[in-house]
């Protein structure tokens, strides 16, 4: 494979453009060509594609996209091209099966097909979102108390004893290990000290990875995301994540493209072509090991608008029908915890990220605004992913039920309902859930169920 040296190389000498020209003749001008020419359309309202043709000519769009564009460093203001043969070797050197975690609590993470048997691996957590300082470990707590929570992605810490954490700041670094050290402490509380934890999500630059590179902190088994630039762009910083990280095999490497939905690349359609070359490019630049599928709506922000939810299950099946790589599909949500909302969102999403071949991560919810989240959200999330596997649901048994359920928050994505605070939703002391939040948790799993999607977990 092409070994990390060598992408440097390719920045250093690649070919020189200002980003604003590869933004809008290189990213915009491919994706709208191959979006025609390989037939990849979002019909208006769709929200879960059915058929395997377009899955199928997503993928060959993608590999398109990824030879044609490459990726720009706007740390260099160059392009890094790769051959053809260069990114389908870095897609067959893909790893098809993980073991994250370590002890009991190791998981087996494997590539995953529509209409899998085998369930989702379940990261629980406020993805990336803010928390405040002081609710870090108790919200962190209260995922890890779910009995079908395999792992862990929480929050970003935002406030380090009352200061404000900024990007490139030195208390990055102090988050950072803050973060990992409530992790831990709930892990232990929880009795689950091996849970396999995705980290460093409280730093915006590379100081927190290099922060928490060290056995205090990061165990073997544990992974660290290397983001890429919307769209198809890296710098210096991200880039220093992977080379800090490449050598040193006992932790894994978490790609995290964020493709935005209206952004330069377009439309759903052409979206899903740069989600695809991201992934294929990370395999090479990132030195991935899987990859998290978070498109954005430029409007509404949320993975659970319509043309992320048909986005995100045709990249999932373009990869699961033709690579053995491993993907994580994130439920990023409009609405806040103690909301019927919510709820909704988690289940819609949660359906078409395993029926397409996904994993599971989340639930972040308001949009990533507010600190309004709770484990009750992502024990939906778990119990959808399994009865999704138990039914042997595919993409045309599972839209009805999506469709079903969107029509029930479709109009909450304009006006979110931002929900409650975790005090409110949840006992502190005893971090359950409070009576008014698990009853409405339980009367959104029997409408689940009247809808034909039986939640047995």
């Amino acid at each position: 494979m092409t070994d990390f040296i060598e992408v440097i190389r390719r920045f250093e000498a690649g070919e020189k453009m200002g980003e604003q020209d590869f933004d809008l003749k290189q990213v915009s001008g491919n994706a709208r060509r191959l979006a025609k020419e390989m037939e990849i359309q979002w019909e208006r309202g769709a929200l879960l594609e059915t058929g395997t043709g377009m899955a199928d000519r997503l993928f060959e769009a993608g590999l398109s996209m990824a030879e044609e564009t490459g990726i720009y460093c706007t740390s260099t203001g160059s392009i890094a091209r790769f051959s053809r043969e260069e990114l389908l070797e870095g897609i067959r050197h893909a790893p098809s099966i993980l073991t994250i975690g370590a002890g009991r609590d190791a998981r087996t993470l494997r590539a995953r097909k529509p209409g899998d048997g085998s369930y989702p691996i379940v990261f629980a957590g406020n993805a990336g979102a803010p928390m405040p300082e002081e609710l870090f470990l108790p919200t962190a707590l209260s995922y890890m108390k779910e009995p079908l929570v395999d792992a862990m992605d929480h929050s970003a810490i935002t406030t380090v004893d009352g200061v404000e954490v900024r990007t490139g700041s030195p208390l990055e670094v102090r988050a950072t290990r803050r973060e990992l050290e409530y992790l831990k402490t709930a892990a232990q509380r929880a009795g689950r000290p091996g849970m396999p934890f995705i980290c460093a999500e409280s730093s915006g630059t590379a100081l927190g990875d290099l922060g928490v590179t060290h056995p205090r902190f990061m165990k073997p088994g544990d992974i660290h995301l290397c983001p890429l630039l919307s769209e198809m762009k890296t710098d210096f910083h991200n880039l220093t994540k992977t080379a800090n990280m490449i050598e040193l095999p006992e932790y894994l490497n978490g790609s995290l493209p964020n493709p935005i939905v209206g952004g330069y690349a377009g439309g759903p359609a052409e979206t899903a072509i740069v989600t695809v070359a991201s992934f294929i490019l990370a395999n090479l630049v990132c030195g991935a090991h899987l990859h998290l599928c978070h498109p954005v709506h430029v409007r509404f922000t949320s993975t659970t608008h319509a043309q992320c939810l048909w986005l995100m299950g045709l990249v999932g099946q373009a990869f699961a029908r033709n690579t053995h790589m491993i993907l994580v599909g994130d439920i990023f949500a409009s609405n806040g915890a103690g909301t019927r909302s919510l709820l909704y969102e988690t289940a819609a999403n949660a359906i078409v990220n395993s029926v397409s071949g996904m994993h599971l991560n989340g639930v972040a919810a308001t949009n990533g605004l507010y600190p309004n989240s709770s484990g009750l959200e992502a024990r939906l999330m778990a119990r959808v992913g399994r009865a999704v596997t138990d039914s042997r649901l595919t993409p045309e048994s599972a839209l009805p039920l999506v469709k079903a359920l969107y029509e029930k928050y479709e109009h909450t994505l304009k006006e979110p309902e931002t929900g409650l605070p975790f005090p409110e939703v949840y006992h502190m002391d005893s971090i359950t859930p409070k009576d008014q939040w698990l009853s409405l948790y339980q009367e959104v799993s029997g409408e689940i169920g009247d809808l034909g999607l039986e939640l047995k977990w």
